[in-house]
């Protein structure tokens, strides 16, 4: 791997965060409104799902949407990544070796932040590979499960690969009770969660994602509705969608009073797929094709942009907090 010349300082960038107008720098990227006033400014970036055959990335998909995202102006603090960097299996390490050789040549690693998919799987290889994450924030979860502020938000990344008794995805009561003292406390502006497999999917992994075990899906979800996060990232279904989950939810004795968005981001180069079990609050998609997501920090207000792989714009809406 080439060694950078240069490093990511988040603590100084978070100080330093300038005042400027958004823009897409890139024919199809639109410019948005200048920023007045804001005390707090930065962007960043999110996409995920990149598995393929060389290697275990799609590695022409996933160089086409970082050469797109280093062409936008001003350029992301850093980048979340909802999990499935690679095929995985018998040859993750070397996969993910080969992922990271990839992204280094747009990017330091230490910018990039990953959720462990299930195509990754292996806890320690994961955080071996990735020895640059908060290590140990939650005792016996190594790098899958952290957290780190940026400006005047806070984001936080959970392990959606560990399974019940009964063999479905779950997010514990131990991760949950960690994910709400860390959220709870965090005294931001904003909070971002991203995880890999999805707590309402709408399609290709209905009823095999968090929805498999429907009373700790809802119990996880309410912690994210009684901290009122800003968006929830995730992955693993192949497409974009745009998902508001509010009362409408409410189940197993858990009652929801916030309207938070899921965000699935998984169209970085794995095999796209709009099949639709369940449309149930679905606001935009599932669009089957690549692309990433521009998310802009004004102090209370996030602006989120979603791109394909040709910069054509597939979302746009805001939240406020």
């Amino acid at each position: 791997m080439k060694k950078k010349k240069w490093m990511l300082s988040l603590v100084a960038a978070a100080v330093a965060a300038p005042l400027f107008a958004f823009s897409g720098g890139v024919p199809g990227v639109e410019e948005t409104d200048k920023v007045e006033a804001a005390t707090t400014s930065f962007r960043f970036v999110v996409m995920g799902d990149s598995r393929g055959s060389s290697s275990g990335v799609n590695e022409t998909q996933l160089r086409a949407l970082l050469t797109k995202v280093k062409g936008i102006s001003p350029q992301p603090s850093f980048l979340l990544f909802t999990g499935d960097q690679v095929y995985g299996g018998s040859a993750v390490n070397s996969e993910l070796t080969a992922w990271k050789n990839i992204v280094d040549d747009y990017y330091p690693l230490n910018m990039v932040y990953p959720a462990l998919g299930n195509h990754e799987h292996d806890e320690t290889i994961f955080s071996n590979q990735f020895s640059y994450l908060p290590s140990n924030q939650l005792s016996g979860y190594q790098r899958t499960a952290y957290y780190f502020d940026f400006g005047n938000a806070r984001f936080v990344t959970v392990n959606s690969d560990r399974k019940n008794s009964s063999g479905k995805y779950v997010v514990d009561t131990t991760q949950r009770n960690w994910l709400n003292s860390v959220l709870s406390t965090s005294g931001k502006q904003h909070t971002f969660v991203q995880w890999h497999v999805p707590a309402y999917p709408i399609g290709a992994h209905y009823g095999g994602s968090l929805d498999g075990s429907p009373s700790n899906r809802d119990a996880f979800w309410d912690v994210l509705d009684n901290n009122n996060v800003t968006a929830a990232f995730v992955g693993h279904e192949h497409n974009y969608n745009r998902r508001l989950i509010n009362s409408s939810f409410n189940g197993n004795g858990y009652t929801f009073e916030k309207s938070i968005y899921q965000l699935t981001l998984g169209g970085a180069g794995a095999p796209l797929s709009s099949k639709v079990s369940d449309s149930r609050g679905v606001t935009v998609g599932p669009k089957a094709s690549y692309h990433y997501m521009v998310v802009d920090i004004a102090d209370g207000l996030a602006t989120f942009k979603t791109y394909d792989v040709n910069n054509n714009l597939l979302d746009s809406f805001t939240v406020n907090r």
